[in-house]
């Protein structure tokens, strides 16, 4: 996940695929450094953990070929608007579902 440390909506985030922090911080300003309103470094990046479940949300020819990319504006939650959880087939996280 990528997002502002200082500047922005504190949920603007983007979805990074990479295989390190190293090389996710290029690929996410490049999807979102525009809209940031501070400079590269204040660009962060974590690592989302027991998230598999993001996987059918990259592209799946770069995801097979290895190729880091990003996704500017992930599937949210029909409800909360948040990204990052399972959806049902509603398109409800289980929050929201319940």
């Amino acid at each position: 996940m990528a997002y502002s440390r200082c500047g922005g909506s504190p949920e603007g985030a983007s979805l990074i695929f990479a295989h390190s922090v190293k090389e996710a911080k290029p690929v996410a300003w490049k999807v979102m450094g525009y809209w940031l309103d501070g400079e590269y470094t204040d660009l962060a990046v974590c690592l989302l953990k027991n998230s598999d479940h993001l996987f059918s949300q990259a592209n799946q020819e770069k995801l097979k070929d290895g190729m880091p990319h990003g996704i500017e504006t992930p599937i949210c939650c029909n409800g909360c608007g948040y990204w990052g959880y399972e959806m049902n087939k509603e398109g409800y996280c289980q929050d929201c579902w319940e």
